[in-house]
């Protein structure tokens, strides 16, 4: 009889586990940062999207509109501010892939392609991102950042930015 708590107590852990597929949606604030002589205490915020298979992170993506006027915008190079003309938007992102075989970083480059975003080398941002206090608490080291340029005017008047790996429910975010 003294089990039989324990044992519906197990029951119950049991049943609350989920083992399918699922997505959330949340941010990522990075306080503060550095370039040469300046420092700022203003907020780089990362749009989070993930996919889980239960309690298992398969894939991971942190999304900044990149903004020419911040203070951020003093990590990228001369080169890479180019992009801020010549792109309508310009987005940093930042993924984990915890198994290529379910979603890759390929399948992430697809996804914003249908988006109408064209991935450009962002080497230089990547590295002061990688070197921010907080990014290791992040484990930053085991993301892979990436730009994306959308070069054209949107045909449709949309913020929004729509993933849909198989298998996973489609995810949207206002950027």
């Amino acid at each position: 009889m003294k089990f039989l708590p324990l044992f519906l107590l197990g029951l119950l852990g049991c049943a609350t586990y989920k083992s399918y597929n699922q997505t959330t949606t949340g941010k990522v604030i990075l306080r503060g940062g550095i370039y040469q002589k300046e420092s700022w205490d203003d907020e780089l915020i990362l749009k989070r999207m993930s996919w889980y298979h239960g309690m298992s992170l398969y894939y991971d993506a942190l999304f900044y509109k990149a903004d020419s006027a911040s203070p951020f915008a003093n990590w990228f190079s001369s080169s890479e501010k180019e992009f801020f003309t010549k792109c309508e938007k310009l987005l940093v992102t930042v993924t984990y892939s915890a198994d290529p075989s379910k979603i890759s970083h390929v399948n992430f480059r697809e996804q914003m392609k249908l988006n109408g975003y064209d991935d450009v080398v962002l080497n230089t941002f990547s590295s002061y991102l990688k070197s921010h206090p907080s990014a290791n608490d992040w484990r930053m080291g085991n993301y892979k950042v990436m730009g994306f340029c959308k070069r054209a005017p949107s045909r449709l008047s949309t913020t929004k930015l729509a993933i849909n790996f198989p298998s996973f429910k489609h995810l949207e975010i206002n950027l």
